[in-house]
């Protein structure tokens, strides 16, 4: 099970290079993922991305890199699925009156 954590913005992980993908950050989350091969981590970075019609809210994935220095492009794959399903899943939308 992914473990998921709210943080406060700004934070220093979301680089330039990241925040650039976005025309605005709204939310930062941390995750934790264990499994038999290891402890995995990164964030989900959610924020509105350009479109066609405007603009639109989408969230990004990031996998931090181990000490070790790799992950097997598959694993990495697997744990993006694995991470944003999760967040789907759990994801609460609410609308302001």
């Amino acid at each position: 099970m992914v473990e998921f954590k709210f943080v406060s913005l700004p934070d220093p992980r979301v680089t330039p290079e990241l925040k650039g993908r976005f025309l605005n950050v709204g939310q930062l989350v941390e995750w934790k993922l264990t499994d038999s091969s290891g402890t995995y981590t990164g964030l989900v970075v959610i924020g509105e991305k350009k479109i066609p019609q405007g603009f639109q809210s989408m969230a990004d994935f990031t996998l931090d890199i181990p000490a070790s220095g790799e992950i097997p492009i598959a694993k990495a794959q697997e744990l993006s699925a694995l991470v944003l399903n999760e967040f789907a899943k759990r994801a609460v939308v609410g609308t302001k009156k």
